[in-house]
């Protein structure tokens, strides 16, 4: 009997049929584009995380839907119910989990994937094309051979796990496909701060984690490698086989970066396989600066990564790479005959990468890597990566210098990890209140870092990694992380001095007033008086959010560029300052002080004909403004006109000389006086006196009466350092010391006694300590006929040193190799506009070494003890620490890392004898000195005195080693000003 036909529709396509439809598919689309384009753009004005609310769970609840909805509808319930409750791994203040942030370009890649719907398990495709071009890419990358084979995979978990089936195959062969594991036990290490999918991997391939050792790291992180080839010797006299390790190109943790080098050499000598897990960091090798780190990748039998972290390809994108293709093959080769190879048609161009990994069905995920390579290229994707670590090293420099944050591990590519230091607290309560710290951090929206474990004590932990992440965001994680862990203090120290506690209700009122505000110009007043407030509590990066807000909505708002421009200068962005107030004096042509800080700015940035311009249409607007006075003396004495800065000179402090300095503490101050000197040679100490325990009065002693009255004070430090500019204030502050009972730091007399030819000569009688001899000459003279002969009569020889008094750093200090020069070299030397200028004449000490290259050590002597600050090396005669070539030389750097971490043995009893008699006779309580070593362990002394700045290094990975030498010296210098004023 015949059957029935059956009923069939010509037009069940998923697509739209008609042009109308069609049509609105199309307008849709653009809108859903545009949509998720502004979301990238605009991704600062969101909130990074945001708590899911009941509500929205409630939408992914319901029953599967049977009948059809416009998609207009369904991209609606996107963008209100999906797209604000992601993790937004997008947003630069998303930190944690070492996750990338995607693309633009990688987004409309995969929309290109998504379109051609391609599955590359295999088959003869242009799609499995641009994957072998990618993996071609990466093994010119990594400088793999060039029968090495390469697969695209979800992440470098999957791809640590293809990794074992490949090295286990190639140990017990391919027949173990049949057979299963027998014997024997196969033996693997790795890291113990190594990411858990190698655990997971032997669990997945049949070897079990039992069977995975785990080696303890050293003090950075890193594989210790003689426990590592002690456990190989142990385990292989047990009889087990060692078949397996995996180094770790960038710890999960600290970003911690094994070495590869030394572990290959380990595995070839033991012949064991190399993996390479380099999910966070093999990528490196795209910055020039950060390639050299992974030396011996190269030679790793299999290495694992991610685009989509470093890369900034969108998720997923993993990648394995094998050095013997052959191997990789015959590891997953599984023939079927649905899988049938020919040489022509659809079913050719074999191998397949289902031949290479577990997967027959595989998107097209070597598209978005390809474009986004394209597109941007590596030297951009290359300085993204070494940006992510520079911002790392400022946040870890940010986290040194602020005393209630401490960092855990030492910082070595990205990844930061540090805490919040609660007080009074048990090492278990401090580890639950910073896991609480990081859930709160997430909550409020601003930053998103993660938590991890180390040593037993919680961290928080910032994973930089998205290439929109700037200083701002690193600046909002460390405020937030403050203002937060204040909050979560047990016992919080309470707010006991009252203009605090007053400013401290004001902001809290006015924070109070703003959400209500909707009216424009009511939201720019409450904001600027609530920058000028936390500027005056110290809280510096939120006052700067306030007045860039009051920015967009106002650009010349006057009151709001004065108060922005001095913010910025305060905090050392002078350049940004400078902008800010040449708006101001646009827009408030007639406002004085406008112009005064455009001055100070323009003085500082090294363009005093500018600044004297604008303090002179100062005066001309307020006459007799003591600072523009002021600024006028220093723009003029630089441009050479000594008589015209004399008079300003005169009419600045002769009239205000004396000034109050902000307190920002809670607490009852410690009131200090610090002695400055109008003419200069101040050391910056004010940087040191810490203005939440000091209420410091700053006095001009050049110009102070003697007989008024001091201030109330607990201490004086005496910051005039350099008797060759400062004499006179020297001399006036002994004076007005003579009779005063508190402690005083770096006497006066001290001080003056510290002159370059004083030195030389009360100091060459000390055992072991070899001077330059120095004299002082009329420059005229010296520019004479009688100068040759004079100096050969004092005692100089050739070469000679030349040295303008009052200049370092090397400015105006010159060599002269021999007599016929020295007309030519007194003729190069400016004046200043001083017809009796002097200069001093100094003896050459040879502080070269065996190689050829002199060495400067520099010591500071705080409180009678002696600290490490920098040694730098350079073939030339004029050795300064920012013109050695110290950043490309790691041996020189290695030198230097050895003197900070064990000065005494660097330098020898004879050196270290001689510093200590040194530090004795100098009787300074804050003080540095330059020196040499000749080739029988003399001191060789170039500079004593108490000028010398102690500041951090730069954010470069490089200088990791001198941060703790500088933080040691801060800690001293703290220390010694809290004992001596209280």
């Amino acid at each position: 009997m015949a059957q029935p036909a059956l009923a069939t529709t010509t037009d069940l396509s998923l697509d739209p049929s008609s042009p109308a439809a069609r049509a609105t598919l199309r307008a849709q689309a653009h809108a859903m584009l545009d949509d998720m384009l502004d979301y990238s753009e605009n991704i600062r004005e969101r909130q990074v995380w945001q708590v899911i609310l009941p509500e929205i769970r409630a939408n992914f609840q319901s029953p599967i839907p049977t009948q059809p909805s416009a998609l207009a509808e369904v991209h609606q319930q996107f963008m209100t119910s999906i797209l604000p409750f992601t993790a937004a791994n997008t947003h630069p203040g998303f930190m944690g989990w070492a996750q990338g942030g995607g693309s633009q370009v990688g987004m409309l890649a995969g929309m290109l994937t998504a379109g051609l719907n391609a599955n590359v398990g295999g088959r003869d495709q242009i799609p499995l094309e641009v994957e072998r071009q990618v993996t071609a890419w990466m093994r010119d990358l990594f400088h793999f051979p060039a029968e090495a084979s390469g697969i695209f995979l979800t992440g470098t978990s999957i791809a640590n796990l293809l990794a074992v089936v490949i090295a286990r195959d190639a140990r017990l062969g391919p027949g173990i496909r049949q057979t299963g594991l027998t014997s024997p036990t196969l033996i693997s290490y790795t890291s113990s701060a190594a990411h858990n999918s190698i655990a997971k991997a032997l669990d997945l391939a049949g070897l079990g984690t039992g069977t995975l050792r785990l080696i303890p790291t050293d003090p950075a992180g890193r594989m210790d490698l003689a426990v590592l080839d002690q456990a190989i010797q142990q385990d292989r006299a047990a009889g087990l086989t060692p078949f397996f390790i995996a180094a770790t190109a960038g710890t999960v943790d600290i970003g911690a970066i094994d070495d590869l080098e030394s572990i290959a050499d380990l595995c070839a000598q033991h012949n064991l396989w190399f993996h390479v897990d380099g999910a966070l960091g093999a990528l490196a090798m795209l910055a020039p600066g950060l390639a050299p780190r992974l030396k011996g990748i190269e030679r790793a039998d299999t290495l694992a990564f991610d685009f989509h972290k470093w890369a900034q390809v969108p998720y997923d994108a993993g990648f394995l790479l094998v050095r013997d293709a052959q191997l990789h093959q015959q590891a997953f080769a599984s023939p079927a005959c649905y899988l049938a190879r020919e040489n022509r048609g659809l079913a050719a161009n074999s191998p397949w990468p289902c031949d290479l990994g577990p997967e027959l069905s595989r998107s097209f995920r070597a598209l978005k890597v390809w474009m986004t390579l394209k597109v941007q290229g590596t030297d951009a994707i290359g300085a993204v990566i070494q940006n992510t670590c520079n911002l790392a090293q400022s946040l870890a420099t940010r986290i040194r210098n602020t005393p209630e944050l401490e960092l855990l591990a030492p910082v070595q590519l990205n990844i930061v990890c540090f805490r919040y230091r609660f007080t009074d607290q048990s090492e278990t309560d401090v580890s639950h209140l910073n896991r609480e710290l990081v859930i709160r951090l997430q909550e409020s929206g601003i930053v998103v870092p993660s938590a991890t474990t180390l040593a037993s004590r919680v961290a928080i932990r910032a994973a930089i990694v998205n290439h929109r992440t700037t200083q701002s965001e690193i600046d909002d994680l460390v405020e937030a992380t403050l203002s937060l862990g204040r909050e979560l203090q047990p016992t919080p120290h309470p707010v006991s001095w009252p203009p605090t506690l007053q400013l401290e209700a004001e902001l809290l009122q006015l924070s109070h007033q703003l959400p209500a505000t909707l009216d424009p110009a009511d939201e720019i007043a409450l904001r600027v008086q609530r920058a000028i407030l936390l500027a005056q509590l110290g809280r510096p990066l939120e006052a700067r959010s306030d007045h860039l807000r009051v920015l967009e909505l106002d650009p010349t708002h006057h009151a709001n560029l004065l108060e922005l421009g001095r913010l910025l200068a305060g905090t050392g962005q002078t350049k940004a300052a400078q902008v800010v107030y040449t708006e101001a004096v646009k827009h408030y042509p007639h406002d004085a002080v406008a112009h005064v800080n455009l001055g100070s700015t323009l003085l500082t940035n090294d363009d005093p004909s500018k600044a004297s311009h604008h303090y002179e249409l100062a005066l001309q607007l307020s006459p007799g403004l003591p600072e523009a006075h002021g600024g006028l003396y220093y723009a003029l004495t630089r441009l050479g006109d000594p008589d015209a800065a004399a008079l300003h000179r005169q009419k600045a402090f002769g009239r205000k000389n004396i000034f109050q300095t902000p307190f920002r503490g809670t607490a009852h101050p410690i009131p200090v006086i610090l002695l400055v000197s109008s003419t200069g040679g101040n050391t910056p100490v004010e940087k040191l006196l810490d203005d939440t325990i000091f209420q410091t009065w700053v006095i001009v002693a050049d110009f102070y009466d003697p007989q008024t009255p001091l201030p109330p004070h607990q201490l004086i430090f005496n910051g005039i350092g350099d008797v060759e500019v400062a004499s006179e204030a020297l001399i006036a502050a002994r004076t007005l010391l003579a009779q005063i009972s508190r402690p005083i730091l770096n006497l006066p007399s001290a001080v003056l006694a510290t002159s370059r030819p004083e030195n030389a000569a009360r100091l060459a009688a000390l055992p072991s300590v070899r001077t330059a001899r120095t004299r002082s000459y009329p420059l005229t003279f010296l520019a004479g006929d009688h100068a040759l002969p004079t100096l050969a009569t004092d005692g100089f020889t050739f070469p000679l040193l030349l040295r303008l008094p009052g200049f370092h750093m090397g400015q105006h200090f010159t060599q002269v190799d021999e007599p016929s020069a020295l007309a030519a070299h007194i003729a190069a030397l400016p004046t200043f506009g001083h017809a009796d200028a002097e200069v001093l004449a100094i003896e050459y000490l040879d502080a070269r070494g065996s190689d050829g290259c002199a060495r400067k050590y520099r010591v500071m002597f705080i409180a009678g003890e002696l600290y490490p600050l920098h040694l730098a090396i350079s073939p030339n005669w004029k050795i300064h620490y920012f013109s050695a070539d110290m950043a490309d030389r790691p041996d020189h750097r290695a030198e230097e890392a050895a003197f900070l971490s064990d000065m005494s043995t660097v330098l020898g009893p004879r050196a270290m004898s001689a510093l200590a008699s040194i530090q004795k006779t100098l009787g300074l309580d804050y003080a540095g000195i330059d020196f040499g070593l000749n080739l029988a362990g003399d001191l060789l002394l170039f500079e004593a005195n108490a000028t010398m700045v102690v500041e951090q290094p730069s954010p470069d990975p490089r200088w990791d080693y001198r941060r703790t030498a500088v933080d040691r010296i801060h800690a001293a210098v703290r220390h010694m000003l809290l004992n001596s004023a209280t």
